[in-house]
């Protein structure tokens, strides 16, 4: 059997020439002996990752792989990897990597494959040894996330913060360089013992032109935002969660409605990402214009770990005179595309129609636009988000070799103001498709006998404090007796929140659950503008409440909302509760106080104004539907986020319910809805998150 992925980059070539929640509570449990050794194994192999392996226990098992076929559960696709690497085709430890190559993305398959099908976890855990020391690091550090992730046996297992085990993807070279700097100059830097030599201060990128006479605010003034690690971290970890080449039965990402999701996380970005904006005076962002010279540049100031600078690309970008024949090929997608939306039908190549006017239809459109494995025919509608990011990146599909810009890595793609400008445009064609599809009626936004009475807010208070992150990853390890002692910190200004909760006051004469969903977005003067600013509305909670006959008051916390998650603990000190755990010396919880499935907690709110920002959040309120599922993948929703099972989420109901159809105002504002006024305040307030 081929593997699956070739579909995928035979295509390509052919044409290139969250969720976490935190409020429930469960009994907790504990690690054993066993999984404890699977967490200080994954700590140990991520550490030093350009560097052999320093720890004796695994030095044995990095010169060959495991050959035994009866090891495996799919010898055939395994046999293939074998073959192929033999022939030394393979990219070469060192160099440059990104998924957005088609030899890289075959190889990066054939390696999870490989693992993937590892019967058995000695298997697995010896063939990871050899592949750390083997395969290319980069595409290591992404197939080891993919199979933690997808390999039901490793549910539960914690990965450090991937800012952690790859710092170069997210803090500038000057701050790579201080650190290299500081330790050839001083023997103490970086042991705690001297813990005030070990910080270094990370800085934000500042490059962008003032345009005194179009829009005096660039840019520039977002970058505390658009580099913020925590924000570049998710969309890594849901880009891993959903890849694209993974999908159909073995995988089951299907059953989480992954096309819907997919583009409801995108519109969620954008809708955050002009937030924003907004509250630093900036205009929402416009979709990207197929148009050269394309006006907006982009200069990263990161490096991979080489001292290669990330590829940039200029102001007034123009792309070379060979390059038009695949823009020609992205306008060909977007025309099928829009043609297909506005026939209302799909045709199988069976001859068998999807009707594109039926709303459960969503999740095959979104499916097919993204161009995964779970989409019926990628061929035709092309594959036009790898196409645009290598066209504005400079770069080809089936280069031999790559110089990746930060739109080819799902870790640096949200520095890129010109990511926005392109996901507006792809998400501009799904807003098309909505457009066709029926308003909500009446008895779909209304919920009979539920009122909300009024909702009372705390002072909603933004500030930036500094968040430190261990990069003892870009120094050599001492030695792995040395661990415990060694760590070096990045420290950082981000933008954070004061914890805050909100009150609700419902009337009932309905008995029973129902969901809450909570939206905060800009704040409007014509309640008729809300068919223009519904798209702005962030989804920032969402959950299940019991409801009495009479009165009923809930009240929320901001640090219990559904969507998001607080920030990590640091890789170093995360390996010593591992350590304290495997030695006997104290318990290692397992629950989701390290989930990576979630969107930040401290950038729920958009930067406030010292005179105070106006916004609004909306409520509305829903009956609870239970839903069945076929047995098969379980989860346990204590340490795991479920990615896989389709139980990720409360109901059916789309996702961005009510506001991801066209609005009908004869009925839209029904009793269980409820906007709320609201100003949100910024201070200069620091306070260290860590103290060293």
């Amino acid at each position: 059997m081929k593997l699956l992925i070739l579909a995928v980059a035979i295509s390509l070539a052919v044409l290139a020439s969250g969720s976490y929640v935190p409020s429930t509570k469960f009994e907790a449990k504990y690690a054993d002996k066993e999984f404890l050794f699977k967490q200080k194994f994954f700590f140990e192999v991520l550490r030093n990752i350009h560097l052999p392996l320093k720890y004796d226990e695994y030095i044995p098992y990095t010169k060959t792989w495991v050959s035994d076929e009866t090891k495996y559960n799919d010898f055939a696709q395994v046999a293939e990897f074998f073959d192929w690497y033999k022939t030394g085709a393979f990219l070469e430890k060192g160099e440059l990597f990104s998924i957005y190559n088609e030899q890289y993305l075959r190889q990066t398959y054939a390696v999870f494959t490989f693992l993937y099908n590892s019967a058995d976890w000695d298997t697995y855990y010896k063939n990871m040894i050899w592949a750390r020391d083997n395969i290319n690091e980069g595409m290591f550090i992404y197939v080891l996330h993919l199979t933690v992730m997808h390999r039901p046996d490793l549910q539960g297992i914690v990965l450090p913060a991937i800012y952690e085990i790859y710092p170069y993807y997210f803090f500038n070279t000057d701050v790579i360089r201080t650190i290299n700097y500081k330790k050839l100059y001083d023997p103490k830097f970086g042991f705690y013992g001297n813990g005030k030599y070990n910080v270094v201060y990370a800085n934000y990128t500042a490059t962008y032109p003032m345009d005194y006479y179009n829009n005096f605010y660039t840019e520039e003034y977002l970058n505390y935002y658009t580099e913020d690690i925590g924000l570049n971290a998710y969309y890594y970890y849901f880009m891993m969660d959903y890849s694209f080449f993974l999908g159909g039965d073995k995988f089951g990402l299907i059953k989480d409605r992954r096309g819907e999701l997919y583009w409801y996380m995108h519109q969620m970005l954008i809708a955050r990402y002009n937030l924003e904006r907004m509250s630093n005076y900036m205009g929402t962002v416009k979709p990207l214009v197929w148009r050269f010279p394309l006006k907006t540049g982009y200069f990263s100031l990161l490096s991979y770990w080489n001292g290669v600078p990330f590829k940039s690309r200029d102001y007034n970008y123009m792309i070379s005179d060979e390059s038009y024949y695949k823009l020609d090929w992205i306008n060909g997608w977007e025309a099928k595309i829009r043609k297909i939306i506005e026939d209302g039908f799909f045709v199988m190549e069976d001859g068998t129609r999807i009707n594109l006017r039926l709303p459960e239809s969503v999740e095959f459109f979104g499916n097919l636009l993204n161009s995964n494995v779970d989409s019926v025919d990628a061929n035709y509608v092309g594959y036009i988000e790898v196409f645009s990011r290598l066209l504005l990146s400079g770069n080809d599909f089936n280069a031999y070799k790559v110089w990746p810009s930060a739109l080819m890595q799902f870790e640096t793609s949200l520095r890129d103001p010109v990511f926005y400008q392109l996901y507006e445009r792809f998400m501009d064609l799904y807003y098309y498709f909505k457009r066709f599809l029926p308003s909500y009626t009446y008895e779909e936004l209304n919920f009979n006998g539920v009122v909300i009475k009024d909702v009372t807010f705390d002072k909603l208070m933004t500030y930036f404090d500094y968040f430190d992150s261990d990069v003892s990853n870009v120094l050599p390890m001492q030695s792995a007796d040395k661990y415990f002692d060694y760590a070096v910190f990045a420290r950082q200004r981000r933008l954070n929140h004061k914890p805050f909760s909100y009150t609700m006051n419902v009337m009932s004469d309905y008995t029973g659950k129902a969901i809450i969903r909570a939206f905060v977005g800009p704040k409007f003067d014509r309640f008729f503008d809300l068919q223009f600013y519904k798209k702005y509305f962030f989804e920032i909670d969402q959950y299940l409440v019991d409801f009495t006959a009479g009165k009923n008051t809930f009240v929320r916390n901001s640090r219990d909302f559904y969507w998001s998650v607080k920030d990590r603990t640091m890789y170093t000190d995360l390996y010593k509760k591992i350590m304290l755990g495997y030695n006997g010396q104290e318990k290692f919880a397992l629950d989701m106080s390290e989930a990576h499935c979630g969107f930040p907690d401290r950038l729920i709110l958009p930067k406030g104004w010292t005179s105070g920002m106006p916004m609004q959040f909306y409520f509305i309120i829903t009956p609870y539907t239970a839903k069945t599922y076929e047995q098969g993948y379980q989860y346990d929703k204590t340490f795991t986020c479920g990615v896989e099972s389709g139980m990720r989420f409360y109901d059916s109901l789309p996702f961005g319910y009510p506001f991801d159809r066209v609005i009908n105002f004869n009925y839209f504002y029904t009793k269980n809805m409820y906007f709320k006024d609201v100003f949100i305040f910024h201070t200069e307030e620091m306070k260290m998150n860590q103290t060293y």
